[in-house]
């Protein structure tokens, strides 16, 4: 009898052995895949600004910033789904343009002031780009060609 109950206690304790050690590997698996899964919010690009939150990078502001709520938004004279962002600098001595597509990197102007006062925001010795005020509206033209213009406030 004492063999049978060893025999039988042996059996259930090698059961529950083997049952501990599965779950080890599942708890294990389950880390790792955890581990590869990417988080939501936790996409921070070089300069800790989270993109699926909407933010980025702004060298003239020196922060993160979401594009709709610190800049302002023109619209492509001849494209429709292009969209300019133009952001200032806290004393407005520079603009960086933010552009929709997505192989237009960001272009920083600084500001000149015109002979017949006002100012303008270009690359010195480079007008190909200008961001002026004109009648209450930011537009930017290119070598004399309007090619974006403020949306009107809806």
């Amino acid at each position: 009898m004492n063999v049978k109950m060893m025999s039988v206690c042996l059996a259930c304790a090698g059961a529950l052995l083997a049952g501990c050690g599965n779950s080890r590997e599942k708890n294990a698996a389950a880390a790792a895949e955890t581990e590869k899964t990417e988080i939501v919010g936790d996409d921070k690009d070089e300069h800790g600004c989270i993109a699926s939150a909407g933010y980025t990078w702004s060298e003239v502001q020196k922060d993160c910033i979401r594009l709709w709520e610190k800049g302002v938004r023109l619209a492509s004279v001849d494209d429709a789904e292009n969209t300019l962002f133009i952001v200032f600098s806290p004393d407005s001595t520079q603009v960086e343009l933010f552009f929709s597509e997505e192989d237009a990197p960001n272009e920083i102007l600084d500001r000149r002031s015109l002979p017949a006062g006002g100012y303008a925001w270009n690359m010195e010795d480079d007008d190909t780009k200008n961001v002026r005020l004109e009648n209450g509206k930011w537009t930017v033209d290119q070598r004399g060609k309007l090619i974006y213009k403020q949306v009107a406030d809806k």
